[in-house]
């Protein structure tokens, strides 16, 4: 029988649950050795780092201390050993900054730390200026000015500031720029530079021949008119005028004059000008802003109104505003009404008014309207210039410049060239009474000008002697008079031409409209005077070449080489002079030469 397996019939065995997998504390002694490893190796540089620091910052500090109290052998081994430790902490770079600095080892260097410092943090207004001044001192004078075109404004326009503008400059060879900036810095920096003291250096810089000093001097402007007193109100005007302004700009203080407490309408119309002067398209829009808003508020004066809109050429717009019936009660509407109706030429509306009873300016006023009135309303000038005549006499006996001046220009104006020669002369010896020098000189040359074109000699000789005295550091005014007097014939056993040469040695080149006279020219003509040919022709030899010189001393030059044999090029320096620009013994020569 063979055996049969019958697993019903077998015992079964109960399914039994496997024995759970214990660890045993040496594995978890290992595995809690390994994970402690992998903490220590990802925590060991951190540590390490703020160890280092901590350290470093205990280093820094004695380095500091050091610093201050000028242990430079202690100082540098402890800022070494700070930035051994920890050279990209802040409180590190800090104390080799403040190391360099003191000690002045190092201009590069300390360039160099300021400005991975500057990458960590804003640097403030002090450490920018230290980082210009080493930059500088390193040779990097380009780097050095990018520094201060982005200092904020307060400090680029303090002493400090100022004389690291000074430094550049003088860097990049600017030498006579970085004195004014230099001379500028020390006023700044003395504690009695008042913001009005501050306005009136800056209105001077701005008439600078030196674009650096200029642009200065606009920042401090832009400054000051932060401020909300009179001070603040002037710059704000002094920058509507500038040359150099935006229009962002001028809106800029357009809004600064009407935030201002001492706002008026006056400074905000010249504004508006500069609005204008900077959208001409935009020029009769704006007036008419502005006509609208003062008919409107009735916030400020008529009589600004009117003047701002005469000045800025807006004839029609005045005469809308300003009654005629008011203008003729008025000292301040009268002038401008007068004035309105020249502008626009309406002379016979002009001739009305100024012939109204009663007018409420001096009578030479009234006079000098009607001169310019008569020259286009009759057919000759001979009324014109009678006026005129007789003004500048009563002027001159009453001393009144004013008037003189205005004449002088009227008469010019009207091409009465010995009128304005007379009004002129005698505004500039008035002056000159008052002692005020400018501006004798200016009208006395401005005589000079016309008695040239009048060839009024008398005049001309008797002005140039009056400039030399009042000048006589002018080389111009001096070779003037003595060309003069040998030109015309006079006081000629006074003329010592040499002696002349050797005073004018160290003298000013020039003044004024007038051109020097060369030496060698005078020299010949003294010559000439004298009937010594062979000195002439001597003096003559070394005449440089004569297009620079003016009509007159041409003419001369022109007859005086025809007299020694060179009439070849006596002819080419005469060929083109007009005679009408003569006098009439400058002509004599002329004709010599042709």
């Amino acid at each position: 029988m063979a055996f049969q397996f019958d697993s019903h019939s077998q015992k079964q065995i109960p399914d039994q649950m496997p024995p759970q997998e214990r660890i045993g504390k040496f594995s978890l002694l290992v595995i809690g050795a390994f994970v402690l490893l992998i903490v220590c190796l990802f925590a060991w540089h951190p540590m390490a780092t703020a160890v280092r620091g901590v350290l470093a910052r205990r280093n820094a500090k004695e380095a500091q201390e050091a610093t201050a109290a000028k242990d430079w052998v202690k100082a540098h081994q402890a800022v070494t050993l700070a930035r051994q430790r920890a050279p990209e902490d802040e409180e590190v770079m800090l104390a080799m900054v403040a190391f360099l600095k003191a000690t002045g080892s190092d201009p590069g260097r300390l360039a160099q730390q300021l400005q991975r410092l500057k990458l960590k943090r804003p640097l403030t207004a002090e450490e920018e200026l230290t980082l210009g001044r080493a930059l500088i001192s390193s040779g990097k004078t380009k780097d050095a000015r990018e520094v201060y075109e982005k200092l904020p404004l307060k400090q680029s326009t303090e002493h400090t500031g100022l004389e690291l503008l000074s430094s550049i400059l003088s860097a990049e060879g600017h030498t006579k720029e970085a004195a004014e900036i230099e001379q500028r810095a020390v006023v700044m920096s003395k504690a009695e530079a008042t913001p009005e003291m501050q306005m009136k250096a800056a209105v001077s810089d701005l008439g600078s021949h030196y674009v650096e000093v200029q642009n200065q001097a606009v920042k401090r402007l832009w400054q000051m008119a932060e401020l909300s007193t009179q001070t603040g109100m002037d710059a704000i005007l002094q920058l509507a005028g500038s040359r150099g302004l935006t229009l962002p700009q001028a809106n800029r203080l357009l809004e600064m004059e009407e935030k201002h407490p001492l706002q008026a309408m006056g400074a905000r119309l010249m504004v508006v000008s500069a609005l204008m002067r900077l959208q001409p398209e935009k020029r009769a829009a704006l007036a008419e802003t502005e006509v609208r808003r003062f008919t409107k508020t009735k916030n400020g004066r008529l009589e600004d109104m009117a003047y701002w809109l005469m000045r800025e050429k807006f004839n029609e717009q005045v005469l809308k505003l300003v009654p005629r019936e008011l203008a003729a009660q008025s000292r301040e509407l009268y002038p401008i009404l007068v004035q309105t109706l020249s502008q626009a030429e309406r002379w016979e509306e002009l001739q009305d008014v100024l012939k109204m009873p009663r007018p409420p300016v001096p009578a030479t006023l009234v006079d000098l309207a009607m001169a310019e009135v008569l020259s286009h309303v009759q057919p000759d000038m001979r009324e014109s210039r009678r006026i005129l005549q007789g003004t500048v006499v009563n002027a001159a006996q009453a001393g009144d410049v004013t008037t003189l001046q205005v004449a002088a220009a009227l008469a010019e104006k009207l091409n009465f060239a010995d009128v304005s020669c007379q009004a002129y002369r005698a505004a500039g010896m008035k002056s000159a009474e008052n002692n005020a020098s400018e501006a004798a000189l200016q009208n006395l040359q401005k005589s000079v000008e016309l008695a040239l074109r009048a060839k009024d000699e008398e005049t001309l000789l008797d002005v140039s002697r009056r400039l030399h005295v009042m000048s006589p550091s002018s080389a111009v005014f001096a070779d003037r008079f003595v060309y003069l007097r040998l030109v015309l014939g006079v006081e000629m056993e006074m003329v010592d031409v040499k002696a002349l040469m050797t005073a004018n040695e160290g003298k000013t080149a020039g003044s004024g409209t007038l051109d020097r006279i060369p030496p060698e020219l005078l020299l010949a003509l003294s010559a000439y005077r004298m009937g010594d040919r062979e000195e002439m022709a001597k003096h003559l030899a070394s005449l440089p070449r004569s297009e620079s010189l003016p009509p007159g001393p041409r003419a001369v030059a022109a007859g005086l080489l025809s007299l020694v044999g060179r009439a070849d090029r006596a002819f080419v320096m005469a060929e083109k002079i007009p005679g009408a620009l003569l006098l009439e013994e400058e002509k004599v020569f002329l004709m010599r030469a042709l």
